[in-house]
């Protein structure tokens, strides 16, 4: 009974926390860098090939070894899997956890293969997570909400249920769309 209380206040919490982003309208907001990183598949990508083609991206910042990265993972792969219909893209970042060193080629495989993870990933480290402007990394799994435009609207550590990441990026169109309209 009490750990569901505790669930239970864990997850308004999570509610509030996510509904204090960082704006997309505010110029503090940063608008992600072109990095060349290392893909799942071995070969080199550029993040820009992943953002701001007029979609929303959800960005997971996760450890092969991370407790919570497993349990968040369904969700995410449940956002790619439908992101013709929700008109969102999934990208990963894929850290060593929990050094945050640069993550491990064979143990994000692995993890994919296992777990049925079959957005793409990137290879990064905690510098790296750095050099995206967000400051430094504090833990996994991060979420980051990038507007169709490649700018940050929202960090988020720890699992944020599908619903949720949904929910925010709706309203936020809705904001644009009436903006659009004045």
């Amino acid at each position: 009974m009490k750990s569901v209380l505790l669930t239970k206040i864990a997850f308004i919490f999570l509610l509030l926390a996510f509904s204090l982003p960082i704006s997309a309208a505010t110029p503090s907001a940063p608008q992600m860098p072109n990095l060349e990183l290392t893909g799942s598949d071995g070969k080199k990508h550029h993040l820009k090939d992943y953002l701001a083609d007029g979609k929303w991206t959800t960005l997971v910042v996760w450890g092969p070894k991370c407790p919570a990265c497993i349990e968040e993972m369904p969700e995410i792969q449940g956002i790619y899997d439908d992101k013709e219909k929700n008109n969102i893209n999934v990208l990963g970042l894929a850290v060593d956890f929990p050094t945050f060193s640069y993550a491990k080629l064979k143990a994000v495989q692995q993890f994919e293969e296992d777990y049925f993870v079959t957005f793409p990933n990137l290879l990064i480290s905690s510098n790296i997570y750095y050099e995206l402007g967000l400051g430094p990394l504090k833990g996994t799994p991060t979420i980051i909400l990038v507007d169709p435009q490649g700018k940050v609207s929202a960090v988020q550590l720890g699992a944020v249920p599908r619903k949720v990441i949904e929910n925010y990026i709706a309203q936020e169109n809705a904001k644009a769309n009436l903006i659009s309209k004045k």
